[in-house]
């Protein structure tokens, strides 16, 4: 039985912007939140040891906050860190994401270590797919934008 969640994308960009999206504060506050119509404001150490928090806030005026610490970075390919919900009770849970090039596309493998708790599996489940399709958005906007 699998110890969490695991999500697999085909991203419109290559690994070098995908990995950037990941890591780079003021780009992750573009789409790191579970639904188009919340924003975010994302701080970022990017180192191993290092922190990050990301501040989300929903359309109501709620803020929900996650945040954790890096444990592997291996530029343009992974990504390895902790990630603490507490608005969920979640602590220290292992989020990777794995980067592999598929031309100029990039397949995007997370997975995420979570309690056996299925409330808190589906909670993340959706919040994950709403990133990733906020994600998505932000690469192929990202793209248009290059090409004019």
């Amino acid at each position: 039985m699998l110890k969490g969640i695991s999500l697999t994308r085909t991203l419109s960009a290559r690994c070098e912007t995908v990995f950037s999206a990941w890591t780079r504060p003021e780009l992750m506050a573009r789409w790191f939140f579970p639904d188009p119509r919340w924003t975010a404001s994302v701080s970022s150490e990017l180192r191993v040891g290092g922190h990050y928090e990301v501040s989300m806030r929903d359309p109501s005026g709620g803020v929900h906050l996650q945040f954790g610490e890096y444990r592997e970075i291996v530029p343009t390919s992974r990504l390895v860190f902790t990630w603490s919900c507490p608005e969920l009770g979640v602590k220290d849970s292992i989020v990777t994401v794995e980067l592999r090039e598929s031309g100029d596309r990039t397949d995007l493998h997370l997975t995420h270590e979570l309690p056996p708790d299925p409330k808190i599996r589906g909670e993340h489940e959706e919040g994950w797919t709403g990133c990733l399709g906020n994600l998505a958005a932000f690469l192929a906007d990202e793209q248009k934008g290059d090409a004019s």
